[in-house]
């Protein structure tokens, strides 16, 4: 029961390191699209899609890597 419980902790741990890189990836990507539209002066729709498409992006890789469809915006949970 032990070795079953050790398998389910390590695929937890790999999951929130997932994770957190998958969240790292989307900040970084967000702060350098807001740089770029500031920059460019694109205007406000632009930029918002843009920032739509950087966060249904993040979900998307989410859901093909881990195949989690549980989105939590809270470290806590997961």
């Amino acid at each position: 029961m032990s070795e079953i419980n050790n398998n389910q902790e390590l695929k937890t741990t790999r999951r929130n390191k997932l994770h957190r890189k998958l969240d790292a990836a989307g900040w970084g990507l967000f702060f350098i699209w807001i740089g770029i539209a500031v920059l460019a002066d694109v205007g406000w729709g632009v930029a918002l899609i843009g920032v739509g498409a950087i966060i249904l992006g993040g979900l998307a890789a989410r859901e093909y890597l881990t195949g989690s469809t549980c989105y939590r915006t809270t470290k806590a949970n997961y």
